[in-house]
């Protein structure tokens, strides 16, 4: 009888053997690392414009709200009105019901282009400039027209040949009478300019010129001596004046009432204390 040794129970080791299922297949062990995810990258141009946006929204909402609280602090209504310029009563008070109007609002809502139509309408006014001064002040710079001549009978002119009112004016009575066609101030004053310096040599300032319809000129001196000097070669005429002034009427002048330069080459005289008419040649 063979005899067998056998493991003491203590030390016995137990082997497990896992059944194999039928139809089953091991899988071998794989040694290939598991895939890495892939995290959406961030823009941080779009964040910051973002946040920015979100910024500003902020801050515009405080200033919002600050200028209403300041409001009533920094925008007060008008109070005073400050007026530069040499001004007569009549005008200011003029000027002061031009304004009116415009003046009940407050500092920042003032209309300053309507108050400026508004003067400009005005016709003594050659200029005016308008500013605000805070808190509650409206100052108006007045530059007046400065006239040199009447134009007909209720309008100036003044040294560019604007037509205005004289409604407002004061000091213009002495200054010379100019008239003419409808828009012909410009040419009319141009030719007042001419004449008038051929004639200061001889001592004779003019009081007033007329261009009649047809274009014939008219000139009466302060001291009352009438030219009448025709359509054509007007300077020619006043030149030919000059001379014969010079040669033949300087002691006679003050017994002269008119002397009439339409002739060619000479000119024909009107005394003052007779009815007599001479002619020069």
């Amino acid at each position: 009888m063979n005899s067998m040794s056998a493991l003491p129970s203590k030390q016995a080791q137990r082997i497990a053997v896992e059944p194999v299922r039928r139809g089953a297949t091991r899988a071998p062990a794989s040694n290939s690392a598991k895939p890495k995810r892939n995290w959406p990258q961030i823009n941080w141009l779009v964040v910051r414009r973002v946040l920015y946006v979100f910024a500003a929204v902020i801050a515009l909402g405080g200033l919002m709200e600050g200028w209403r609280y300041a409001q009533p602090y920094i925008n007060q209504p008008i109070a005073r009105i400050v007026v530069k310029g040499n001004l007569t009563e009549f005008n200011q008070r003029v000027l002061e019901q031009r304004v009116e109007p415009f003046v009940n609002a407050k500092f920042f809502a003032v209309d300053i282009a309507g108050i400026q139509d508004a003067l400009g309408q005005v016709a003594w006014i050659s200029k005016a400039n308008i500013s605000r001064v805070w808190p509650d002040q409206l100052v108006i710079d007045v530059v007046e027209q400065k006239p040199v001549a009447h134009w007909g009978e209720d309008n100036l002119l003044n040294v560019k040949a604007h037509v205005f009112s004289k409604q407002g004016m004061q000091g213009y009575q002495k200054l010379p009478y100019l008239a003419g066609p409808e828009n012909s101030q410009d040419a009319v004053m141009e030719q007042y300019g001419f004449l008038s310096n051929a004639l200061r040599p001889l001592g004779y300032s003019i009081d007033k010129l007329e261009m009649r319809e047809r274009g014939s000129w008219f000139i009466t001196t302060q001291d009352g001596l009438e030219l009448l000097l025709g359509r054509e070669q007007v300077m020619e005429k006043m030149r030919r004046f000059v001379t014969i002034y010079e040669k033949e009427l300087k002691e006679q002048i003050n017994q002269i009432a008119r002397i009439d330069l339409r002739y060619a080459n000479g000119l024909a005289v009107t005394w003052r204390a007779a009815a007599n008419d001479a002619v020069v040649q």
